[in-house]
């Protein structure tokens, strides 16, 4: 039996430069633009919360999964006008609500579907630590390329 030889199989796409660039830029670009989507939605969801109609709602369902982007439940409240409308809301670990419990919706009186529930994660939050988390490893990126090639050109001025 040979011995397999590296050396001939043909290289993966993700060594080609063209690829390495691409998704370089596309980390670049994603996170501050997830930062700017994620802090208009917060905004927004501040704004309802300072000027939307309160109302009582039932929780009706509750997502347990094991990682805490899926600990999020569904709320049915009637908005001013009697239309019945749910919206979903993350929980923290340690505030998991109960099925059928009461909780407080906040929404809006133009729009009765634009609603958050009082005191409880919204995916604007997600959005924006996303964002936040991506734009640190862009920064780091640029640091440690612009570290290798500073580091690169003192090598080639030295040699020659």
């Amino acid at each position: 039996m040979t011995p397999y030889d590296s050396g001939n199989a043909p290289r993966s796409f993700v060594y080609h430069p063209v690829f390495q660039t691409i998704v370089i830029v596309a980390i670049l670009l994603v996170g501050p633009v997830l930062l700017v989507v994620g802090s208009s939605m917060n905004a927004a969801d501040r704004e309802l919360v300072a000027s939307g109609s309160r109302t009582t709602g039932t929780v009706v369902e509750v997502n347990d999964g094991a990682e805490a982007s899926t600990h999020n439940f569904r709320v049915e409240y009637f908005a001013g006008d009697t239309s019945s409308h749910s919206v979903w809301a993350d929980w923290a670990p340690d505030e998991k609500p109960a099925l059928g419990s009461s909780v407080t919706v906040i929404y809006s009186t133009a729009e009765p579907s634009a609603a958050v529930v009082e005191g409880h994660g919204t995916p604007g939050r997600t959005v924006t630590g996303l964002g936040g988390l991506l734009t640190v490893v862009s920064v780091v990126l640029i640091v440690v390329m612009a570290s290798g090639f500073a580091r690169g050109r003192a090598r080639r001025r030295r040699a020659g």
